[in-house]
């Protein structure tokens, strides 16, 4: 299921002139939850803003949405709804997404000196809303809060609802969630967030508590997992970035893709060795000094296995390349994201992306790769393309140039947003 929110506001006087974007210096907030801090950066900010979560939590409207949704979590503790239909739709925001455009714009106007404040100093600077940077902080905040809702019901509608959304080969709920075992699991949700409803205190509190609840049931934590990188599996090479002399190679890095086995007793899939084989050999020739394997938990479904993390030991085992050259990306979970991920990692890790770097993986995937076809499916699952001057240069390596759109987040995959 995909459907538009209109959040627009519709102003007539007090445009903010469109700011700067990315910023290396940025210290980005934490919620505490860092599955909900890249999905909804927005709502981790404002949690930390407290003259603009105050005007927040003191609007009448918007009071009155928080009000509703605690009377649903109070009531679902002792009613007979038992459906997931019955129990979570009344967290999902579409339908409200009209009146809360309205009041919200509003509330920016009438308290624009403390939102831009929040905008300017952590929204712009922290890439997160990157595709926005040359909007104006009205138009950029109007996209972050659609961003939000979008998120929260996609959320619910494939881990609540049951719904078939973007990836359901390798993304879907891991339980039939009309079987007696999930009623029961939503049931209790209902009970466990009503025992916690004092710390409710913004109108997205309770649908956010739910979608991040769903998302726990299922083990859905991939976002989260093995963060945080640099500290920990790209320690060696976070530290070698500082010393490298870029100006020796080439390309800044070689991406690796991965490809996921479909046994659970297959760390890298057939199709993977040969990704590692060739991306090896151009490494060894001297073509950049990083790889970047790139694969989350993707196959089999729900499978043990990190495509990037094992594809990390093969390098090391089979060519002992050693791990100051291997940036791990354990979080990608297809072709388009492999890049679009990759890059982000440069760019937070001050890699050059003003030259060139290489795709390197299996002759099938480079001409999958190399085609128009998935230039066009990056526009239509990402919205952009997340690199430019693409260029195929042998039946296993592409050239391409990093753009910056790639940090932005992404609401419609929310285990890699």
């Amino acid at each position: 299921m995909k459907y538009l929110y209109t959040i627009a506001f519709s102003v007539f006087v007090f445009f903010h002139l469109a700011g700067q974007g990315y910023d290396k210096n940025y210290q980005r907030v934490s919620s505490g939850d860092l599955t909900v801090d890249k999905n909804f950066y927005l709502l981790a900010v404002i949690d930390k803003a407290p003259e603009v979560k105050s005007i927040l939590s003191d609007n009448a409207l918007l009071k009155g949405f928080l009000q509703k949704k605690l009377n649903i979590l109070k009531a679902h503790v002792t009613d007979t709804c038992s459906l997931p239909v019955t129990l979570v739709s009344d967290f999902i925001w579409k339908d409200d997404t009209a009146a809360l455009a309205k009041e919200l714009g509003q509330v920016y106007l009438a308290n624009k000196k403390a939102f831009d404040k929040v905008i300017d100093g952590h929204l712009r600077p922290s890439g997160y809303y990157q595709r926005f940077a040359g909007m104006s902080n009205s138009v950029l905040l109007a996209k972050a809060w659609n961003q939000c809702f979008y998120g929260m019901d996609y959320i619910v509608n494939q881990y609540g609802l049951g719904k078939r959304m973007r990836y359901p080969h390798i993304d879907s709920v891991s339980y039939v969630v009309t079987s007696r075992v999930y009623r029961i699991v939503l049931k209790d949700i209902m009970a466990s967030l009503d025992e916690v409803n004092a710390g409710f205190d913004v109108f997205y509190k309770p649908s956010l508590a739910v979608a991040m609840q769903l998302m726990q049931a299922n083990d859905r934590d991939e976002p989260a997992r093995l963060e945080p990188l640099e500290k920990g599996i790209n320690k060696m090479a976070f530290d070698q970035i500082k010393k490298t002399d870029w100006k020796k190679y080439r390309y800044a890095v070689i991406v690796l893709p991965g490809a996921g086995p479909s046994l659970s007793t297959t760390p890298v899939s057939p199709d993977g060795k040969i990704h590692c084989d060739v991306a090896a050999r151009r490494y060894l020739a001297g073509d950049a000094p990083f790889i970047i394997p790139t694969g989350g938990y993707c196959y089999p479904f729900q499978g043990p296995y990190n495509e990037a993390v094992e594809m990390k030991k093969y390098l090391m085992e089979k060519y002992d390349i050693p791990a100051s050259a291997i940036i791990v990306e354990p979080q990608a979970r297809h072709t388009t994201t492999n890049i679009r991920n990759s890059i982000r990692l440069m760019v937070r890790y001050g890699i050059p992306i003003d030259g060139p770097s290489l795709f390197v993986t299996s002759m099938s995937q480079t001409k999958y790769s190399a085609a128009d076809a998935f230039d066009a499916r990056n526009k239509r699952e990402l919205g952009y393309v997340p690199y430019t001057r693409k260029k195929q240069l042998s039946n296993h390596v592409i050239e391409f140039y990093p753009m910056m759109e790639s940090l932005h987040m992404d609401p419609y995959d929310p285990l890699d947003p």
